[in-house]
């Protein structure tokens, strides 16, 4: 059996003295300061208490979600895509008028938000809480899912995707910024890979400036590369005068309004309109004085509803005396026409073919210029000139 002395020279068990160490040594642990910290296991490593276990769960969890979430997007770009891309479409031209300026900015908007926001996320991350990060996400993904939907498919093209009056300059404002976004990135890499200079606030600030101009740049010229649209009178109806199938028309009156107020008796009928145009031309063929109100609407749909919905000798404001009235659509716009003698007179029923000419004139003229081909109308079903 181990023994030693102690100072006094009596006769000291070891082994027993180490027995009792080991039995009083964790009843003196359990009144320490650490007593409830976690011991790792001589066994199966550190990790394996209920904090680690916890721990692998949450990862489990999470690695189980991120694909659910992923699958979840894919599925939501194609279900809701079209529909999603349709109203923001809508929105944007309902709040700039669909003016050319107005949609590019819009569309470049949508391509260098989700960037611009991803960018300061990341800038910005280890100072966010935690619902702050989940908010951050959150945006993100759907300011990238705005800007997925108008990413046009293989052999398309952003103007073909885009259904708007305005969807050419909203395509531009689209371009455009994917441009601003791509040197945005290429610049920002190449500030990174540069030897870290303190000493030097200005190269510090060049990183950023460079991103800011190039993103302004494009900006700028999506603006400046968008085509005018024909939502306004200079556009829309430029000439003051203008032949069409040998008659000569003359514009006598003309306005632009930024709503419908007024178009109708009764305004109501036009709820949802963006702009209007009124124009008034007379012909030298006759006595005809034709009034069109083009009112436009943020989407076809929206036409073709607020004609159906129009009722039966509804009543057009400024038109004076008796006056024949055709409601017609064309792409987003709903055309109000009114036609009759210039002196007020009532129509009989000898003169309407007559007069519908010069108001089929007028209309054709309004539609070329949206489209781009000016096309002269052809007599039709009575429909004609009043000298041959």
């Amino acid at each position: 059996m181990a023994s030693s002395r102690d100072g006094r020279g009596r006769p000291v068990d070891l082994v027993a003295r180490a027995r009792a160490e080991l039995v009083a040594r964790p009843a003196e642990d359990a009144g320490s300061p650490s007593a409830g910290v976690d011991r790792p296991d001589p066994v199966r490593g550190p990790g394996t208490g209920p904090h680690g276990g916890a721990d692998r769960t949450g990862g489990r969890t999470l690695a189980l979600l991120l694909p659910l979430g992923l699958i979840g997007y894919l599925v939501l770009r194609v279900a809701a895509g079209d529909e999603l891309r349709a109203r923001v479409d809508e929105q944007a031209c309902a709040l700039t008028g669909c003016t050319g300026t107005g949609m590019a900015v819009a569309g470049w908007l949508i391509v260098a938000l989700p960037a611009v926001w991803a960018a300061a996320a990341a800038r910005l991350w280890s100072r966010l809480s935690g619902p702050a990060r989940v908010a951050a996400v959150l945006v993100g993904l759907a300011l990238g899912l705005l800007a997925w939907v108008h990413v046009p498919g293989r052999g398309s093209s952003p103007a073909e995707i885009l259904a708007g009056p305005a969807g050419g300059a909203m395509a531009s404002g689209l371009r455009w910024a994917g441009v601003g976004v791509a040197l945005s990135v290429v610049a920002a890499l190449v500030m990174a890979g540069r030897p870290a200079d303190g000493g030097r606030p200005a190269r510090q600030l060049a990183g950023p400036a460079l991103v800011v101009a190039a993103l302004l740049g494009s900006l700028a010229v999506a603006v400046a590369r968008a085509e005018p649209v024909p939502v306004t009178l200079a556009e829309a109806m430029p000439e003051k005068t203008f032949r069409a199938a040998g008659d000569t028309l003359t514009r006598t009156g003309g306005r632009d309004l930024r709503g419908c107020a007024g178009v109708l008796a009764d305004d109501d009928l036009l709820d949802g309109c963006v702009r209007a145009v009124r124009v008034s031309y007379t012909t030298d063929d006759s006595d005809a004085v034709v009034h069109l109100a083009a009112v436009l609407f943020p989407s076809e749909r929206w036409a073709r509803e607020r004609r159906g919905g129009l009722r039966r000798g509804v009543g057009r404001t400024g038109v004076p005396g008796d006056a024949v009235t055709v409601s017609s659509t064309t792409g987003s716009w709903l055309l109000l026409t009114s036609v009759g003698h210039a002196d007020g007179r009532p129509v009989a029923e000898a003169d309407r073919g007559y007069l519908l000419w010069a108001a089929k004139q007028v209309a054709y003229r309004f539609i070329g210029h949206q489209v781009g081909l000016l096309l002269a109308p052809s007599p039709a079903d009575g429909i004609g000139p009043r000298t041959p």
